[in-house]
């Protein structure tokens, strides 16, 4: 039996996933669970492939070399132990491993020495222990609404969604350009049912969602209003145009719609066509401007809207937005 215990804790037999042939007195993993072998495998009246294992909360004098996943870096008091299954000891800073219990003693950069460490179940489930958040525990991308509802945000999904900026644009408050300048109607160039592009409801009665409408052949420019930059815009990283759009019938389907954007005063148009708005179905399309023509914050952006030719089909706006990424994600 093991002659290292100081605590006991919850004690099951069971065939080990880590390492292939447990030993008395070693740390050793049993799927998500980490534990210390009580017994060698198959003694202590246990099967061929059994390990009598003490799951903890529980106190151990263990193997722990002082590395973490970048490199050499000392153990002190207090930090968490992971077990990692392809390293000799299994038990280190290395936040890629398996969640082990939290180091009592300390051990030198890139030494090994034998340290109280206090054995914590593991409480999680999934590829890998829980308890803390390392590096290689996040994928990109991998937080959903679906998964925070379910409560299944684990230390592998939480950076690619936090790390994207949103800025929405309010399609019932764009200018209509006429020759380059803010044309003067008694709309005051908002749009509405009379101009060009009007807006309004897809169907009064029975579909209330509005768009702005280019009739066939109607190429009018719109602005947005000035656009803030947020403070924790990334100039470094591009940032994208989306707009949802639609045409009434697809007879004009190499039509597209320039989106100019201008950055400040005194810029040059770093804006770009969408892709032809080849159906006739609402689809999004996206127009990026490229890092290296993006200031810094603060500032502000002036975005504006000119449909391509399209002599026969209408074309619809019905939403639009930006996405960008946050500095320091």
């Amino acid at each position: 039996m093991a002659t290292n215990e100081i605590f006991q804790g919850y004690r099951m037999s069971v065939a080990c996933s880590d390492p292939t042939t447990p030993t008395s007195g070693s740390p050793v993993r049993y799927g998500t669970l980490t534990g210390v072998a009580l017994t060698d495998e198959g003694d202590g009246g246990n099967a061929a492939t059994e390990t009598t294992v003490d799951f903890g909360p529980t106190t151990y004098d263990l193997s722990c070399k002082g590395v973490n996943d970048s490199g050499n870096s000392a153990i002190v008091a207090g930090d968490t132990i992971f077990y990692v299954d392809a390293d000799t000891p299994k038990l280190s800073k290395k936040s890629s491993g398996y969640f082990f219990g939290v180091a009592l003693e300390g051990v030198g950069s890139g030494s090994t020495d034998t340290i109280k460490v206090a054995h914590i179940p593991s409480p999680g489930s999934g590829t890998l222990g829980s308890g803390t958040v390392g590096a290689t525990q996040l994928a990109t991308d991998s937080v959903t609404t679906a998964k925070i509802a379910d409560g299944d945000v684990t230390v592998a999904k939480l950076e690619g969604n936090l790390q994207k900026g949103f800025i929405p644009l309010d399609i019932t408050t764009v200018k209509l350009i006429a020759a380059n300048a803010i044309g003067n109607t008694t709309e005051g160039m908002l749009p509405d049912g009379n101009t060009a592009p009007s807006l309004a409801r897809v169907n009064g009665a029975t579909d209330k969602a509005l768009r702005l409408i280019w009739a066939a052949s109607s190429s009018v420019e719109v602005q947005f209003p000035s656009i803030p930059k947020p403070p924790d815009l990334d100039d470094g990283a591009a940032l994208t145009l989306h707009l949802m759009m639609a045409k009434d019938t697809n007879t004009d389907n190499a039509a597209v719609v320039a989106a100019s954007i201008w950055d400040g005063v005194g810029d040059t148009n770093a804006g770009g066509n969408t892709d032809p708005l080849a159906a006739a179905t609402l689809a999004e399309y996206t127009v990026a401007l490229a890092a290296g023509d993006l200031a810094a914050a603060p500032g502000f952006l002036n975005i504006g809207l000119t449909p391509g030719a399209h002599t026969t089909d209408a074309i619809y706006l019905y939403a639009a937005w930006i996405e960008y990424t946050r500095k320091g994600a």
